[in-house]
């Protein structure tokens, strides 16, 4: 008698390699999960933590500060105490402008997950389309939505003049004596009802860019994908007019109420 030999069969091996597959890829969503709510965590505890500082700074001198240094300290006035502290993989875009009685803060992980917390607004994440602009120009610290709204968003509803509170001068480096559109982060509370194209950014968190910045992102396309013909500013030409992108040209002027495609920008 042949003494028999026990083992798997094919289909039992093929059974076992099936369930440990899929044993193995649910560890693997679990523990992606588990992952990005650590990171989620990290940064909203990071913001947390800057936004209490930050508004301690205030109390002391008045203003928040003009920027953050290299160690993500205050400046305008420098002052040790109340400096920044990010988690390992997390990094600051810190943003305010004159008379520095607003601030806007992003925290961005190194997987690219993005959230952002303002002296009036609570933390909130951002989509993914947000990129960081290119150092040493004129979106350097902020960010960029990566992606095009519309072509139809007005400047506005009328071919009117821009006013306070919804613009003032001196915001675009390009056209300095101009009017621009103020940003709503560092300006909540004013409205922009007749403003489309600036709602829309504002639906995102954002704002709409100056020709500087505009100018900028036309000057690195590949970058930022700016294929479309037209895209609608900040910055007001006169009256009934803007500024505006046209991406085989570059600046040009056009009417306010016609419509227009849209890039957003973030800090600044």
């Amino acid at each position: 008698m042949k003494k028999q030999s026990n083992g798997f069969t094919i289909v039992e091996l093929l059974v076992v390699i099936v369930v440990i597959g899929i044993l193995a890829a649910i560890t693997i969503v679990a523990y992606t999960g588990i992952s990005q709510r650590a990171v989620v965590a990290s940064l909203q505890s990071d913001l947390t933590n800057s936004n209490q500082l930050l508004k301690m700074y205030y109390v002391d001198y008045g203003t928040y500060p003009q920027t953050l240094n290299g160690s993500n300290c205050p400046t305008g006035p420098s002052d040790t105490k109340y400096c920044l502290k990010a988690s390992s993989g997390d990094t600051y875009t810190y943003s305010s402008s004159s008379p520095y009685s607003s601030f806007g803060l992003v925290a961005t992980n190194t997987n690219g997950t993005i959230w952002r917390i303002t002296n009036s607004t609570a933390m909130a994440a951002l989509s993914a389309n947000w990129i960081a602009g290119l150092s040493s120009t004129a979106v350097a610290g902020e960010y960029v939505y990566n992606a095009d709204l519309g072509s139809t968003y007005q400047y506005k509803t009328s071919n009117t003049a821009v006013a306070s509170p919804q613009g003032a001068t001196g915001l675009d480096p390009s056209y300095p004596s101009n009017m621009v559109l103020v940003s709503p982060q560092s300006n909540p509370g004013v409205d922009f009802s007749a403003y489309p194209a600036q709602t829309a950014c504002m639906a995102l968190g954002g704002r709409l860019p100056t020709m500087a910045e505009y100018l900028a992102m036309w000057a690195a396309t590949d970058h930022y994908g700016l294929r479309q013909d037209a895209y609608v500013s900040a910055t007001e030409a006169d009256s009934g007019d803007i500024y505006m992108l046209y991406y085989s040209v570059g600046a040009i002027v056009r009417a306010k109420t016609q419509g227009y495609w849209v890039r957003c920008v973030l800090g600044g």
